[in-house]
């Protein structure tokens, strides 16, 4: 027996294990064949002369992996700049849409029609939506198109995004007959919220980084097993299309700000039926700018030429959407720019000799007053006034740890949180998904 071990260039997850070992096995005299995707290796072990890099780059005509002599780095920078660039011109994109002011200018309530949460949804889908889930199905693209090695027709590439977009639409459609039914009732926590947010963004963490290169996080598996893969075999199976559902009908989990909002005016609709229209019609406003992500990666990451450059972009990109995720869920920039600015004392009149009352504005995704000070033990009356139904996750407020349950902004409809905060500390104001509205200061 003859082992022999060769560098490799172009893995990026456990398919391509697979898809290697499954070819090279073919080759005459090869008993054994064995790829290591965080070590960048394949050792052949071959009953005569074990076949050399020529031999085996042939087996990849399409050019997917790339074999020498010896192992390479894990890590290369040649297209640093290229790959800079190109994701800096899709965040610069995104910023500006956001900044466009398109996303606030449609608002929705439960008398809407299904056409406006379509359209809803479409503006969803470019951005909040694409920043959440649209970054995990670019994370994700690349994986669901390997079982040939990304040399599929368009149709077989297509296939799997279609089924994460049914799993989608069979929660949202699930989620919106549960709301209408039965109200507040079926709403997940902020904190439940909280922890899904932190664990998927920790796993899309890891992808970036797999997708960049970073060789250490190569040995975390985040895939079946490969004697599962194994059994794709050459084609797409029942079992390789079906992985993409459960993804898709678990990103209820993951609901943007458009999607809180969506949900809202489901729980409003009062009936199953409506809440299910609603949902679904949004959920299909979502599909189009996240089959074009999707598809965008699996195309791209399945051309010699621009796979390396893909793959790295795309992470850069997963790595940016991550981190903002994470900031809108917790409000890490808010707090920080609130510890810069001295906290401004609230006017407020007693509604009774034991009650003090604070008025504010919500307007444009902003409160007239963001700042207060309270006194721990007092009873407070804390009062907003709508000027606007706000838009994605600014259309809620709420104070967590004096009053955790959101309340939903309608135009000319104050809102009251009564309570009383008995413990000293700061307090932050915030939409449902964490990002801040304001501070209280409780001395």
């Amino acid at each position: 027996m003859k082992r022999t071990t060769y560098g490799v260039t172009g893995m990026h997850c456990a398919s391509c294990e697979a898809i290697i070992e499954k070819r090279v096995k073919k080759l005459d005299g090869v008993v054994e064949a064995k790829a290591d995707m965080a070590a960048g290796t394949l050792t052949i072990t071959s009953e005569k002369d074990t076949p050399d890099r020529i031999e085996l780059d042939r087996l990849f005509p399409e050019g997917l992996y790339a074999f020498s002599d010896t192992p390479v780095s894990g890590y290369q920078w040649s297209e640093t700049i290229h790959i800079a660039g190109y994701a800096l011109a899709v965040i610069a994109l995104f910023f500006g849409l956001s900044a466009s002011g398109l996303f606030p200018a449609l608002t929705i309530d439960s008398d809407s029609s299904f056409g406006a949460f379509f359209v809803f949804g479409l503006l969803a889908g470019i951005s909040t939506c694409a920043a959440l889930v649209g970054s995990l199905v670019l994370a994700l693209s690349t994986q669901w198109s390997s079982p040939n090695g990304g040399t599929e027709a368009f149709a077989d590439k297509l296939r799997p995004h279609l089924w994460f977009s049914a799993g989608r639409i069979a929660s949202y459609a699930l989620a919106g007959g549960l709301l209408g039914l039965l109200g507040g009732s079926v709403r997940f926590s902020s904190g439940f919220t909280s922890i899904t947010v932190v664990a998927i963004s920790l796993l899309m963490l890891v992808l970036a980084m797999q997708m960049l290169g970073f060789s250490p996080l190569n040995a975390l598996r985040i895939a079946l097993p490969k004697r599962v893969i194994d059994r794709v075999g050459s084609g797409v199976t029942r079992e390789g299309l079906l992985r993409p559902f459960p993804t898709g009908f678990m990103t209820i989990l993951l609901p943007c700000g458009f999607t809180m909002a969506a949900e809202g005016a489901a729980i409003l609709s009062g009936t199953p039926w409506k809440g299910i229209g609603i949902m679904t019609a949004f959920v299909f406003g979502t599909m189009p700018p996240l089959l074009a992500i999707g598809l965008s990666g699996a195309e791209l990451s399945g051309r010699p030429a621009t796979s390396r450059i893909f793959m790295k972009t795309a992470g850069l990109l997963v790595i940016f959407f991550t981190l903002f995720n994470l900031n809108t869920q917790f409000g890490i920039a808010g707090r920080i720019a609130s510890r810069n600015t001295p906290p401004a004392v609230q006017a407020s009149a007693p509604a009774t000799v034991n009650t003090r009352i604070v008025r504010t504005v919500a307007s444009d995704g902003s409160l007239a007053n963001a700042q207060f000070e309270l006194r721990a033990g007092e009873q407070v009356r804390f009062i907003v006034d709508p000027k606007d139904n706000g838009s994605g996750c600014m259309n809620a407020i709420m104070i967590p740890g004096l009053w955790n349950q959101p309340q939903y902004l309608s135009k000319g409809k104050p809102i009251v949180m009564q309570f009383t905060p008995r413990k000293r500390g700061t307090y932050q104001i915030t939409c449902a998904m964490g990002m801040p509205w304001g501070v209280i200061t409780v001395k």
